[in-house]
């Protein structure tokens, strides 16, 4: 079986170093294993996602030099349709139904996602099944009916009622969670009938064939859903590797709002870092070679890569928010410092060019 990965950003910001590892690390394994590196653009929060995200994520998958993708990208929006009606086939078959509740009652509207979860884990404590749906067991013949006279509903999956989701996953080994704890998963909003995130991942990445899923360890969660969908709708299930997060010096997750440009790769590049050392660098936070290596080149971050060399263990990335001489990792900086060093002067004058140009210094 030939492997295809597929990296697959929001374009609702600029490309953070922690979604940039995550696209390394499914490019290194789909060239280590011979198979296909995809980009799928997940623009469906339309409300967020613009094309000036897009251009610099793109732009800084290119300064990585991994933005030779084997196919053509995929943009998520484009397949809402396919999406829709693989929730409304399930719906068919039984797997799923549709759910007349009132929006103004349904318990899954995020401002009561908490109170939902304890009345969830308050239920599987006392050995009640928290899914009381009244239209989970609704006729379908009822159901259409109801639909066909314009009557809103949602499409949930129906979770089984019994067991566990198990899956091997290739970092943090063998996981499982009881359907107990899983609630019937909306597939589509009420109203508009609009897909959810876990519905039209799933959709999306049987479409496109992929046989490894390399994602952060915070979509953990959602694997046992999404595993759902894939069983529900008789599709392979692929193989998941989930990479340790990347943390501040103070274990708090890096992020976009609170840490500001030192997360954003576009910082890099503009501060003129060499593209391969930074690569370097991102490839090494989070997996080793297996021995004590630090500078390794294209060629060997290939030759070498392999999802058991992935660390358990969250990565932290160095940087003070009061010493300016200290504003990335110490670790980015000689790698950096490194590879200028041995940098042929062909490949480092386009890179110093403009600058020497600007300070009145470069004499052609």
């Amino acid at each position: 079986m030939s492997v295809r990965v597929r990296f697959a950003p929001s374009p609702t910001g600029y490309l953070h170093i922690g979604s940039a590892r995550t696209a390394l690390f499914n490019w290194l394994y789909a060239r280590k294993m011979g198979g296909k590196f995809l980009l799928r653009v997940e623009d469906t929060d339309l409300q967020r996602s613009t094309d000036e995200s897009t251009r610099s994520i793109l732009e800084g998958l290119a300064w990585l030099g991994i933005a030779d993708y084997d196919e053509e990208i995929v943009f998520q929006s484009r397949n809402a349709d396919e999406h829709r009606a693989a929730a409304l086939r399930l719906v068919e078959e039984g797997k799923a139904y549709r759910d007349f509740t009132p929006k103004e009652d349904r318990s899954d509207l995020n401002v009561k996602r908490e109170i939902a979860e304890r009345a969830r884990s308050a239920a599987v404590a006392e050995g009640v099944d928290h899914r009381g749906n009244p239209y989970r067991d609704l006729p379908l013949a009822e159901s259409n009916q109801r639909a066909e006279a314009g009557e809103p509903f949602a499409v949930r999956l129906k979770v089984p009622r019994e067991g566990q989701t198990r899956f091997a996953d290739a970092v943090y080994g063998e996981q499982a969670r009881d359907h107990s704890e899983i609630e019937d998963l909306v597939l589509l909003r009420s109203g508009d009938l609009s897909p959810l995130y876990n519905l039209s991942v799933v959709v999306d990445d049987i479409e496109m064939g992929i046989t490894h899923v390399i994602r952060g360890q915070d979509h953990l969660t959602n694997t046992h859903k999404q595993i759902l969908i894939y069983e529900a709708l008789g599709a392979r299930v692929p193989t998941f590797a989930h990479l340790p997060l990347i943390l501040a010096p103070n274990k708090a997750k890096l992020s976009k709002r609170k840490h500001g440009e030192v997360v954003s790769l576009t910082t890099y590049r503009d501060r003129g870092f060499i593209p391969a050392a930074f690569r370097n660098f991102l490839a090494l936070l989070g997996w080793s070679p297996g021995d004590d290596r630090e500078i390794m080149s294209l060629e060997e971050l290939v030759s070498e890569f392999s999802l058991e060399g992935i660390h358990r263990s969250n990565a932290i990335f160095n940087f003070s928010e009061t010493d300016a001489r200290q504003w990335t990792d110490q670790k980015a900086l000689w790698m950096n410092a490194e590879y200028l060093r041995t940098l042929p002067l062909e490949e480092l004058t386009p890179m110093v060019k403009s600058e020497l140009e600007s300070a009145g210094l470069w004499r052609p």
